[in-house]
């Protein structure tokens, strides 16, 4: 294995981890969010009672999930907006360093970003829903959670720039931009 292989396992394996959990979050949160409003939507006109009254409260504790998720594979797929005026103006090596440095700043943003969300879940975990008594924290978690998943993306990132280069950054399919 070439140079850094070790680094690159490790960094293929955090992708595969944080990969296939995120599309399983999504999948699993995609399919009840549909279904869960599909189903209220024909209770409106079937029941009496309007349609069902916890169909409300449960896309709100669901709907966090799937965004977070799809927040942690966007960024494994490069699929952020950037503006990268001063990377391709740089060297390899100093754009190798400029990324590098920008790995690092989103780690620290994200990890900052989690530590208070779960400083707020504890806050509001006394707020119930009023028909499911779920707590409100549940949204937070998702925040705290999805933040640890972009961070080991980014962490896989950094690895392959570091070990790699410029190049091993991630280029998103054409159909997957806008524009």
């Amino acid at each position: 294995m070439a140079t850094g292989g070790g680094a690159l396992a490790v960094a293929g394996v955090l992708d595969r981890v944080v990969g296939f959990t995120c599309r399983a979050v999504i999948l699993l949160t995609g399919i009840a969010l549909l279904a869960i409003l599909t189903a209220n939507v024909v209770a409106r006109y079937v029941l009496e009672s309007g349609g069902f009254r916890f169909a409300q409260e449960l896309p709100e504790r669901l709907f966090p999930w799937f965004i977070m998720a799809g927040v942690a594979l966007a960024v494994q797929k490069g699929g952020h907006m950037a503006v990268e005026s001063v990377l391709s103006r740089l060297n390899r090596q100093g754009a190798r360093i400029l990324l590098l440095v920008g790995h690092a700043i989103n780690i620290a943003s994200y990890a900052v970003l989690g530590w208070e969300a779960m400083g707020v879940a504890d806050i509001v975990s006394i707020e119930k829903s009023p028909v499911l008594g779920l707590s409100s924290s549940y949204s937070y978690y998702a925040l705290a959670l999805g933040c640890i998943a972009v961070i080991l993306t980014t962490f896989a990132l950094a690895l392959r720039v570091a070990v790699i280069g410029p190049e091993a950054m991630p280029t998103p399919d054409p159909e997957e931009t806008g524009i």
